[in-house]
């Protein structure tokens, strides 16, 4: 019977013996596993800095408001209510605890706030309005620093405290205090008494304490109430209009809840997230929570009403991760594929060279069981040690490690040897028959090409269907990214295009060994003879196509991003630099002199308003209001690289009572009847076109006309400037005055290819396409080593038969050099033709910003990757070679 004991002293023997190609099986299993292990601990880390990121860059878009029900008074008398703060803070608490948990811990403590609509003052005249704004923060009111009279205080002492207005008694007098820029833009100063009215025209009796400068005019509280440091103004019908905002204290508030109707009064909570808290394995759940505390039935019940965005900011950041994250996988699966292939032929050298002691064992009755045990012995000992080498490299570096790809690594180098080992041990003492019968020979023949047939067709079937499970899916979706059967269509169709190369090779080379015989040189007709017998080799030829299509496909991804992130940063911009301020109407001045600058080719200036309330027959949504001067923006996109939008055009016709306007995004049914609700003006629009992409914006985007808009009766003063040119950016600094925010192209490209997700991705498929190229070439080396017996046995042959060393040099060199070129080409082929089939599936635009799937750039260096295969094969041949030489002609002539 067969023996199965394992025998120490042979493993051991082995081990000495090819110790060279164990390290290398070691090495590239250390390497393959340090990666793999490493992809997913890292692409959770840069998932949460885009989420974070995403979250701080959306600012109040995603804060989470809860506005409370309305005050209710006796209308037959009013009663001052002294404990009113106390009040608010109650019910700050009482909406942060009707927060889920799992919110409420990554938002943090909510800043109550009490405001009234614009108020009309009628001290001096039409066109001045002014906002009232009581703002408390955790950490109480914003500071300010009064530059003349004092804080706003009570308008009765603490005896009066309490007391109670009848229904006939005039206006109640509300104590305010105004910034520095708000007073003078009203004409008011400490000490004015001044009469005002809501838009029912009921009165409300204001006077003003004192005017303040803010301490820290960054601090959130401010940005709540803009207008409290930043009045506008501008001209409507003929009429100049200023607005503004007061600061009501904790003193006053009493006041101002007895002095403005309950209707007028909006109290609410305002909870802003805290960006490092955000992470994206949680961003789903709290992405529901927000849904579903907007649709609770709280409303219905007269309680709290919540409103936020944050659901919106969460599922824009969720989805750029699951784009990156299944581009990622993309490049791992065909690194993964490539570094499987190559333990693979690592494994097959080690068994040739081990073909005369398996065989020999097996002819003295060792069972394949036994033999296979052995080779599996020493196979699992360099798998678990390249393995620990990987993780601990990881551990150490990265402080995680990712479990579930380093597996098919661990067991493709642990059974590839013990497998192939068994295999060639049963052929080898096998004895197989021939069948005597030609007939039977021609069966197995044809059963043979049948089964390869079979193989091939189904290898083919497999690359159509991830192709198509590409298209159809892409590679956005769920939490880690897009399927694997999408991600691995480059890889399956590098695999199918290499089969096909295998295929045609074979008759190729017999072309050209029957054009060889006519020729006068045997070179070439030597040098085919060799070909036919090694040049149709699956595995070599498999691992160096799929290695240079999937390093061509990684570079051209890395290209294309870099591409596209130039353009998505000129359409975040707007241009090539963008002023953005308050509403302004000096904006149109300055933008005319930021035009008729040196350098600058055209500007143009509007108001660009996130969060607009819009409706149609069957539909409503939050959408993107650009007002803007159709004409100049035209000039401004003729000037620039930004996308045309010849529908612009089409803003100037007369619509009627409805405002023309083009709309980008939303559904289908915004575009029926569609409305704005912009302050306290309807707006009715006119859908006539698509409108041009303005900035990144998750929302619908509509755009009218500036002239067109205030015939509607609307204000929309301009807060944005565009300029393009190369003297734009300095025109704008100038033209601004220090005043409002300057965006910079350079500066917007610069921090996008700093985001997390793209420099992720730019440094994984430089990383893979490094050690693809390192596969490609071991694939060569060990080729090379597993043929070269045969090879040497031949080349000796002819040395001996009196062929001349350069001959025989030029031979060596056309038997490794063809199959490589052949591969390496088909490779740089297929890699190309599947950047061009699939980048439109990979949601590119994702990462760069765009709207639509970037222009796909190849670079022309990576040519240099088949001339990196063929300098690795010239040094291969030189070495082998000089092998070749050092025997002496005499030892061949008697051997």
């Amino acid at each position: 019977m067969p023996r199965t004991r394992i025998h120490g002293a042979t493993i051991t023997g082995r081990l000495r013996s090819d110790l060279g190609l164990l390290l290398l099986m070691g090495l590239v299993v250390a390497v393959t596993v340090a990666m793999t292990a490493a992809a997913a601990p890292l692409a959770e880390r840069t998932a949460d800095r885009a989420i974070e990121t995403t979250v701080r860059d959306a600012g109040l878009r995603g804060a989470v408001i809860a506005t409370m029900p309305e005050w209710f008074s006796d209308p037959r008398a009013r009663t001052r209510a002294p404990n009113t703060l106390v009040e608010i803070r109650q019910d700050a608490d009482y909406a942060q605890d009707g927060l889920p948990p799992r919110l409420a811990a990554v938002l943090r403590p909510g800043v109550a706030t009490v405001t009234t609509p614009a108020l009309h003052l009628l001290d001096a005249g039409a066109g001045r309005y002014l906002r009232l704004a009581f703002v408390d923060a955790p950490d109480g009111a914003p500071e300010v620093t009064y530059t003349a009279g004092s804080p706003p205080r009570a308008s009765v002492g603490v005896d009066g405290a309490e007391l109670t207005l009848p229904s006939d008694a005039g206006p109640w007098p509300v104590q305010v205090a105004l910034s520095e820029a708000a007073a003078d833009a009203l004409g008011l100063k400490p000490g004015d008494r001044v009469p005002a009215e809501d838009a029912q025209h009921r009165a409300v009796l204001l006077r003003i304490s004192g005017v303040y400068t803010a301490d820290d005019a960054n601090d959130d509280a401010w940005q709540l109430v803009t207008e409290l440091l930043t009045p506008s103004q501008g001209v409507t019908e003929g009429l100049l209009r200023t607005s503004a905002a007061a600061l009501v204290s904790a003193e006053s508030l009493p006041d101002l809840r007895l002095g403005v109707p309950d209707d007028d009064l909006t109290r609410r909570i305002v909870f802003t997230p805290q960006p490092p808290l955000m992470t994206s394995r949680h961003s789903s759940a709290l992405e529901q929570e927000v849904v579903s505390l907007q649709t609770s039935a709280g409303l219905a019940r007269g309680d709290i009403s919540w409103d936020s965005l944050l659901d919106r900011v969460l599922d824009d950041g969720r989805t750029r991760v699951s784009a990156a994250r299944g581009q990622a996988q993309v490049l791992l699966v065909g690194l993964l594929a490539c570094a499987l292939m190559v333990l693979v032929l690592a494994a097959q050298l080690l068994v040739r060279r081990r073909t005369g002691s398996v065989t020999m064992a097996r002819e003295r009755g060792a069972s394949l069981l036994g033999i296979g045990a052995e080779l599996l012995v020493e196979s699992v000992a360099v798998a678990a040690a390249g393995a620990a080498v990987g993780l601990a490299v990881v551990r150490l570096l990265v402080g995680s490690v990712g479990w579930s790809w380093p597996v098919p690594v661990l067991v493709v180098a642990a059974l590839a040897a013990p497998v192939l080992g068994a295999v060639t041990a049963g052929r080898a003492a096998g004895a197989r028959r021939v069948p005597a019968n030609r007939t039977a020979r021609r069966t197995a023949a044809r059963a043979v090409r049948l089964r390869r047939v079979a193989l091939e067709l189904g290898v083919l079937a497999v690359a159509m269907l991830a192709f198509v499970a590409l298209r159809q899916r892409g590679v956005v979706g769920g939490e880690d990214g897009g399927d694997l059967t999408a991600a691995s269509a480059a890889t399956w169709w590098a695999v199918a295009g290499a089969l096909v190369v295998l295929r045609l090779l074979p008759p190729a080379v017999l072309l050209s060994l029957r054009a060889a015989r006519r020729t006068a040189g045997g070179i070439r007709f030597l040098v085919s003879a060799r070909l036919m017998e090694t040049a149709a080799r699956a595995l070599p030829l498999l691992v160096v196509s799929v290695a240079t299509a999937q390093l061509t496909f990684g570079v051209a991804l890395a290209a294309t991003e870099r591409e596209g992130q130039v353009a998505g940063a000129l359409l975040s911009v707007g241009g090539d630099v963008r002023l953005t301020t308050a509403p302004d109407p000096a904006l149109v001045g300055t933008t005319q002199r930021v035009a008729d600058a040196p350098g600058v080719r055209a500007a143009a200036s509007a108001r660009v308003a996130d969060g607009v309330l819009a409706a149609s027959r069957s539909s409503a949504d939050r959408v993107r209001l650009v007002v803007v001067d159709a004409d100049a923006y035209q000039r401004l996109l003729d000037e620039s690289a930004l996308p045309d939008a010849p529908q612009l055009a089409l803003l100037g016709a007369d619509g009627g009572e409805r405002v023309p306007a083009l709309l980008l995004g939303g559904d289908a049914g915004l575009r029926d009847g569609l409305v704005l609700a912009w302050d306290d003006v309807r707006v009715p629009l006119d859908v006539v076109g698509t409108a041009p992409s303005v900035g990144l914006s998750a929302d619908p985007v509509v755009v009218v006309d500036t002239l067109a808009f205030a015939a509607s009766g609307a204000l929309a003063q301009p807060d944005t400037v565009w300029a393009v040119g190369p003297g734009a950016a300095s025109a704008v600094e100038a033209a601004s005055g220090g005043t409002g925010s300057v965006t910079r192209y350079d500066d917007e490209l610069d921090a996008r290819r700093d985001a997390p997700l793209p420099s992720g991705l730019v440094r994984l498929a430089v990383a893979a396409s490094l050690m693809l190229l390192l596969f490609a070439v071991l694939a060569v080396v060990l080729a090379a080593a597993t043929e070269a017996p045969g090879r040497a046995e031949s080349l000796e042959r002819l040395r001996a038969l009196g062929l001349r060393d350069r001959d025989l040099r030029r031979i060596l060199v056309g038997e490794l050099l063809t199959p490589v070129v052949v591969a390496a080409l088909a490779g740089l082929a297929l890699g190309i033709g599947s950047a061009h089939a699939m980048f439109g599936s990979l949601s590119l635009e994702r990462i760069t910003g765009q709207t639509g799937p970037p222009e796909i750039v190849v670079p022309w260096w990576i040519t240099l990757a088949p001339v990196a295969l063929v300098l690795a094969v010239l040094v291969v041949s030189t070495i082998e070679w000089r092998r070749l030489r050092r025997r002496v002609l005499a030892q061949l002539l008697r051997s």
